[in-house]
């Protein structure tokens, strides 16, 4: 349950949070954004390109609409010499996610400079995919086991152009409101936390998009820990996860409207321009940033819940929990990816 703070943390920062988009030149770098074609990507991507980004892979589900989003990029940015690249990659197709990996280390593309992770869903109805509910699987599972085979480039990247590269998360104010309850053990406490979220009977899918992203900062505490204990003090990937704000985005295309946000939306609602400042700030962010959630331009406080000892231990067992997954999918030999965060 949101504590008062968590209440005020997200009242302040929708009605008063400002961020500007960055002044740096990016030329020379390359940018994969996942879920561009749309929202939150497509306006990140256009401020990159605003900001001379050499390359940026568009990662989609749907190819043809990436294309169509790549050119409506062009059209309106046209002193641009950015290439925009569209790759296909489908979250809840974990064969997809490993045929996006390869591509990613394969020597298609020399280096990586920022990787924006923001492709997500959010359903009213329950649907199983490959044994997992599909909210859990895109927006947790895929997502993560993604994020662990974009990493070796990212490491990569950084040792042969001595710079820092980053691994930027798309989280939520939302997680304040996760119910946290569904995360504690149901009965046997080894049992696997996505089997017991997967149980069509049980499965609170009105709570299930604010759970996942509860998740999702849980995982990413965890994900940016391994990172900083496998490189020791030569770290020189920044991994962080951002806060877009609440905004009116297709997000929720599939989902029926709650009176709440029929009423609230046109009223604090963001547009998706404005959210996507925090995509790009991320992606840009410095070293201090890793290991931290960001909100309206600056590193901030996560939920009472994430920062206490149970969900310190709720972090551990879903993380646990993830790499079994993970393992499975790839199979014994990682289905010749390399990854970080399977040790």
């Amino acid at each position: 349950m949101p504590t008062f703070n968590d209440i005020t943390s997200f009242l302040s920062g929708q009605l008063l949070g400002q961020l500007l988009v960055p002044d740096i030149d990016l030329s020379g770098q390359t940018f994969v954004v996942t879920g561009a074609n749309t929202g939150l990507g497509f306006e990140c991507t256009k401020h990159l390109v605003r900001l001379k980004a050499s390359k940026i892979i568009l990662a989609c589900r749907n190819v043809a609409k990436g294309e169509d989003a790549a050119l409506r990029i062009k059209q309106a940015i046209l002193t641009s010499e950015t290439e925009l690249v569209v790759w296909h990659i489908d979250l809840a197709n974990y064969g997809s996610v490993m045929a996006f990996a390869k591509r990613i280390q394969s020597q298609e593309i020399p280096h990586i400079d920022g990787f924006v992770a923001n492709a997500g869903v959010e359903v009213d109805d329950f649907q199983l995919s490959e044994g997992i509910e599909l909210t859990l699987k895109v927006n947790v599972v895929a997502t993560f086991m993604l994020a662990m085979a974009v990493l070796p480039k990212l490491q990569d990247t950084a040792v042969k152009r001595s710079i820092d590269t980053r691994l930027t998360i798309v989280g939520s104010l939302i997680h304040n409101f996760g119910p946290d309850a569904q995360l504690k053990a149901p009965g046997d406490p080894q049992q696997d936390i996505f089997d017991a979220l997967s149980d069509a009977d049980t499965a609170d899918m009105a709570q299930r998009y604010p759970l996942s992203k509860l998740m999702g900062h849980l995982c990413s505490r965890q994900l940016a820990q391994h990172v900083t204990s496998a490189s020791r003090a030569n770290n020189s990937v920044v991994v962080n996860w951002v806060n877009p704000g609440w905004c009116r985005t297709e997000l929720s295309r599939s989902k029926s409207k709650s009176i709440p946000k029929i009423i609230l939306m046109p009223v604090m609602g963001w547009s998706a321009e404005k959210g996507s400042r925090s995509l790009v700030h991320g992606v840009t962010a410095t070293k201090e940033t890793h290991g931290h959630y960001l909100s309206e331009g600056h590193i901030k406080e996560e939920s009472s819940y994430v920062r206490s000892d149970e969900g310190r231990h709720a972090g551990e067992r879903i993380w646990r929990d993830l790499q079994k997954r993970v393992r499975t999918a790839m199979g014994d030999n990682a289905g010749g990816i390399d990854v970080i965060g399977l040790a």
